[in-house]
């Protein structure tokens, strides 16, 4: 892996909130912000990052745990904030977002430039409005993230491929899921296409996404229902037993910031 300055962590992640950082060769970003503002201001305090210096806000799609400390952040810190105009029209209280921020309505596959960074977003298959993936190219760094998806398309497979560091959601053990309390079609909207992603189905992508290039992998969105850590972790440790490069694997939490990676 490249020598490009890097600093990531998973503020939250899971079914009662999301948002990650990114930091990487100057550019400065948030992930989603479906926690409270004050969370999102403690966790990047606690990674040394700053809530004044981010450079934008991108949402992948409208559902509350997404999207839930938004308007709250922007009114704080009038940051740009891109998004889809399906997720745009899905949200609630879009008059504070217009009045205290600065809104760029993007393509599910489209490409911004901040700060020397090439910022590609892609489309995922969930039962959002127009959801979407984030992949960073900069300095010859590559940062990916996809959550959310019922199953890695082959868009997202191609935006992911090469990636340096790469977060991938590992939301559900299908028997877990199957023998638990859910309702069967709740069941069935999580187990479909437009759904969440297995840990055996995530793991069998990461596998496939594994090159010499990838150092390091975080399994987001776990459930705490359906889930375990353990289980996410022992899944994807069972399908690379026999991988020649091992990336390093960290696990990201519904109720605590992630192990935060650097360089």
């Amino acid at each position: 892996m490249n020598n490009s300055r890097y600093k990531i962590a998973i503020i939250a992640s899971g079914s009662s909130g999301n948002c990650a950082y990114i930091e990487a060769a100057g550019l400065r970003l948030l992930i989603d912000a479906g926690i409270s503002c004050r969370r999102i201001e403690n966790g990047l305090k606690s990674i040394g990052a700053d809530c004044e210096a981010i450079d934008a806000v991108f949402v992948t799609h409208e559902h509350i745990d997404h999207v839930s400390g938004l308007s709250v952040f922007a009114k704080k810190y009038h940051k740009n904030i891109y998004l889809t105009n399906g997720t745009f029209e899905g949200l609630d209280k879009k008059e504070r977002l217009v009045n205290n921020s600065e809104i760029n309505i993007i393509k599910q596959f489209s490409e911004i430039s901040i700060n020397g960074a090439a910022i590609n977003t892609f489309l995922t298959d969930h039962d959002a409005r127009e959801p979407f993936g984030v992949s960073i190219n900069v300095q010859g760094l590559k940062i990916s993230y996809a959550t959310d998806l019922g199953y890695v398309n082959k868009a997202a497979f191609e935006y992911l491929k090469n990636s340096n560091i790469l977060v991938l959601e590992s939301n559900y053990d299908e028997q877990m899921l199957i023998n638990g309390s859910y309702p069967w079609h709740l069941k069935k909207r999580i187990m479909g296409k437009r759904g969440h992603l297995s840990n055996a189905d995530s793991a069998k992508a990461l596998r496939e996404l594994n090159w010499d290039g990838l150092s390091h992998i975080y399994l987001a969105h776990i459930s705490r229902e359906n889930n375990t850590h353990q289980t996410a972790a022992d899944n994807l440790e069972t399908v690379f037993k026999n991988e020649r490069h091992r990336p390093l694997t960290h696990l990201s939490w519904h109720d605590r910031v992630s192990e935060c990676i650097f360089n």
